[in-house]
């Protein structure tokens, strides 16, 4: 009533009696009654009545009142009074206020609600028609199709305030029509005009929806009640006040940024209390662990028994729905929380290996932390297998072998030994028992795959090319197949997976192993499983390095090195370098070779077996650029770190025919043989016939003319059957140059012709250019070009043709289906009249002098 007797609109009289009036009526009301629906004497209320009467007696009045539910008790009476004694004169009076908003005592609406002169009216929220012609009228250049409109009216409920704030939003962020409307900053313009929404829609609202920002998705009218502090009829109310407001639709909030906006608001203590009343009450009443852990993240420390616990559960849920980053968050907290020792080194683990799915940097970290801990002699004797397999997984030798030589040590001091996983790994007539590549194999130390079931507990760290070595390569085939097609990547399947796929690649089985692991990069890639991809990249780029498919090599390691997060710190990074650098080496690209090798390696990786990739690689680019010394002390070093950990295999690292092929530069052609004879002694026919193929090419370097010959015949078939196209080409080359020396021209030039072909589909550029500059005009001539076509090969049509000189060049079926847009089925239809035409009995028999124009098949 004050502001309404002090307004300047009244006359100066009018307005000096109506004051009078209501400062006598001040001095006698009881200053603590002044916000009570008291009584007010009827005499001085007939005073102000007349005094206002007289006002309206020869003009118009409009007397508008703004938030009547803020209007103290004694000014009400004041307004009821007149508003009933008003009906006969020139006065109008108009009152707005929040709905549901809570008032102390809300008589006074039914009051109003008798008079017969007034009318209720209630304002509604726009619909979607009128929320499409708000935004045309007021942002005709915001583009607001079907689905602009229809987003804009969810988001907003229609709520006038709301839409324009959002507008505004819309329209300042940069290309507006591209961006999601969930994207809209909680800070901005929309957030603010959430909160002043709120906050006219009084403290009840306020409350209620300060706890459903909390609860969020778990959010029922029986928690946010004891979560307030509030009875359900208040809770039910304030719901309604801001579902009218159109801030909250049922028990959700409209827009994502709406209840950030309200949880940034709140003060931090305030809103941290929250979060833990809610973990507690939703603990109680039994909620998943995945539910229950983002309110103890949010509430930041809970001193509750059963927190960690919820957040190591939680994150196994979470995990199984592959969001591992929030995983690895929960038992980040959970470490924090825990008080046990050994819980706390389990969780540790735990988060060492989900890491591994997205961030092998950071579980490299976690696993050195580990490995301190654990020679601070504060790690339990049960945990130390699970800490050597987190370097097993990082291919790291020298750690696992160290946290396996402790627990050797410790297991020799024990009264006796279980027949249990760990004691068999601990065996002493184990050899590879300090090797973090072992595992046992059904409770001896032959690795086979020849078993009825291949659990992959049994060959979570098998030696591959052990496996491979000691089994055919069909019983290699049948055993991984059976695991690989009955296994779901998960943590703890990635390792006997990989096992798996590199027993393929160790076998000679490229093609199933590339079927294999495109498989598993589409999942990872799906999954969003960059870490897990960069490791099968790594081993697909190694397949593509056999079979002469350079730029693909190079493709995957680098789509590999762009999924890895903190490159510097993880020795994955160092074996897709390795690939890589071998791949640009070979196609001559020694710029970007150089560029990858001046980067400093991290310590970690010449401790792990990317090492070794890593130091041939470093030396076959030394070798390249005729730094013959420094690619001879890499070679060397390789060696030496394959015989330290008991991994001196050629079908892994054959740094014997390193070595040999720098000391055949270097003019020592003997030392070179004893070094080729000694690793063609550790290789057989079956599973390392590129290893003998690239070996009996580089014998034949140092043998007498005489005997070159059926050595490299023997290569050439050997690294045909591997499908190894660009050692192919060498070994074709030098057969070629052997021909020519001994002065059959003929059968020179179609081995050279053919050598020229594949070298050129490989992209190795260096091999082209060294058979270029070895030969004349003439020479090069009948190289590069075609000869008479020779009788049995008239007989094949132009499409048989195709499919034998790809076949003849190293390609698997499954390479030419592709080439040349047919059915592995119809490569195969072909080849078998190829070979009946042909008279011989198989892709290895097919004649290296077929012609055809390689540029026009490929």
């Amino acid at each position: 009533m004050r502001q309404l007797v002090d307004s300047p609109s009244l006359p100066e009289e009018s307005g000096r009696r109506l004051r009078e009036l209501l400062d006598e009526d001040e001095a006698a009301a009881d200053p603590e009654s002044a916000d009570v629906l008291a009584p007010v004497g009827a005499a001085r209320m007939q005073k102000v009545c007349a005094a206002l009467h007289e006002v309206v007696r020869d003009r118009q009045v409009f007397i508008a009142i703004d938030d009547l539910q803020h209007v103290d008790g004694r000014s009400l009476q004041y307004l009821l009074y007149i508003a009933g004694r008003s009906r006969s004169v020139r006065l109008m009076m108009v009152f707005t206020e929040v709905l549901y908003y809570s008032q102390r005592d809300p008589a006074y609406r039914t009051d109003f609600l008798r008079q017969p002169n007034f009318e209720r009216i209630r304002l509604n929220c726009l619909d979607r028609d009128r929320t499409a012609e708000l935004i045309a009228v007021q942002h005709p250049l915001l583009t607001a199709d079907d689905t602009a409109v229809t987003d804009f009216y969810a988001a907003t409920g229609g709520n006038f305030l709301l839409l324009r704030a959002l507008l505004e939003d819309r329209v300042l962020a940069p290309a507006p029509e591209q961006r999601e409307l969930t994207e809209t900053l909680a800070g901005g313009a929309f957030a603010h005009a959430v909160l002043t929404c709120l906050d006219r829609s009084g403290p009840l609202a306020a409350k209620v929806v300060d706890g459903l920002a909390v609860l969020g998705e778990a959010g029922t009218l029986d928690v946010l009640s004891r979560l307030c502090d509030l009875p359900r009829v208040a809770v039910a109310q304030g719901l309604r006040a801001v579902q009218a407001a159109g801030v909250v639709q049922d028990w959700h909030f409209r827009h994502p940024a709406a209840r950030a906006g309200v949880l940034d608001a709140m003060d931090p203590e305030y809103r941290r209390q929250l979060h833990h009343r809610a973990a507690v009450l939703l603990y109680v009443d039994g909620v998943p662990a995945a539910t229950l852990a983002p309110y103890l993240r949010a509430a930041e420390c809970i001193d509750e028994p059963w927190t960690v616990s919820v957040l190591r559960d939680a994150a196994e849920e979470v995990l199984a729905e592959d969001h591992d980053r929030l995983a690895v968050e929960y038992l980040e907290l959970a470490h924090r929380l825990c008080t046990d020792d050994h819980q706390r080194i389990e969780i540790r683990i735990r988060t060492a290996v989900i890491l591994r799915r997205n961030n092998p940097s950071g579980a490299e970290k976690v696993a050195d932390e580990l490995l301190a801990v654990l020679e601070a002699g504060q790690v339990a004797r049960q945990q130390y297998m699970a800490i050597a397999e987190l370097f097993v997984g990082h291919r790291r030798v020298d750690e696992a072998s160290a946290v396996l030589g402790a627990l050797r040590k410790m297991t020799s001091e024990a009264p006796a030994k279980s027949q249990t996983p760990l004691s068999l790994i601990m065996d002493d007539s184990n050899p590879w028992a300090e090797s973090r590549m072992f595992a046992p194999q059904n409770g001896g130390y032959a690795p086979s795959l020849v078993v009825p079931a291949w659990e992959p507990e049994q060959h979570r760290y098998s030696l591959p090319w052990n496996v491979a070595m000691t089994a055919k390569r069909d019983e290699v085939y049948a055993s991984a197949e059976a695991l690989l097609q009955r296994s779901v990547l998960t943590d703890a399947t990635l390792e006997p997976i990989f096992t798996a796929i590199k027993c393929l690649v160790f076998a000679g089985l490229l093609e199933k192993a590339r079927h294999w692991l495109d498989l598993f990069l589409e999942e990872t890639e799906r999954r969003k499983a960059s870490g897990w991809y960069a490791l099968f990249a790594a081993l697909r780029a190694e397949v593509a390095l056999q079979v002469g498919h350079l730029a693909e090599a190079e493709r995957f390691t680098q789509a590999g090195l762009d999924r890895i997060p903190e490159q510097k710190g993880s020795v994955l990074v160092g074996g897709l370098i390795a690939t890589q650098v071998m791949a640009q080496t070979r196609m001559g690209n020694y710029q970007a070779g150089a560029r990858r090798l001046n980067h400093p390696a991290s310590e970690s990786l010449f401790c792990s077996a990317y090492g070794l990739m890593y130091l041939r690689a470093r030396g076959h680019y030394n070798l390249a650029i005729n730094r013959l010394n420094v690619a001879l002390e890499d070679f060397l070093a390789t060696g030496r770190l394959a015989q330290q950990w008991g991994v001196d295999q050629p079908v892994w690292v054959p740094w014997r025919g390193d070595v040999a092929e720098v000391l055949l530069q270097l003019g020592e052609s003997e030392e070179a043989e004893k070094l080729i004879s000694e690793q063609l002694a550790r290789t057989d026919d079956d599973t390392t016939g590129r290893v003998r193929g690239v070996s009996l090419r580089l014998l034949a370097a140092t043998a007498d003319l005489n005997e070159r010959l059926p050595l490299l015949t023997r290569a050439v078939a050997h690294l045909q059957a591997a499908g190894d196209r660009l050692e192919m080409a060498r070994a074709l080359y030098d057969l070629g140059e052997t021909h020519r020396v001994l002065g059959d021209t003929t059968q020179a030039a179609m081995a050279q012709r053919r050598a020229w072909q594949l070298a050129k589909d490989c992209g190795a550029e260096p091999l082209c250019a060294r058979m270029r500059l070895e030969h004349d005009d003439e020479i090069w001539d009948s190289m590069t070009q075609g000869t008479a076509v020779d009788t049995r090969e008239a007989k094949l049509s132009d499409s048989e043709k195709r499919v034998a000189v790809l076949a003849a060049c190293g390609y698997t079926n499954r390479d030419i289906s592709s080439r040349l847009y047919i059915t592995v089925s119809t490569v195969e239809q072909h080849l078998t009249r190829v070979y009946r035409k042909l008279k011989i009995g198989g892709r290895q028999q097919l004649p290296i002098d077929l012609q055809f124009d390689m540029s026009e098949i490929v």
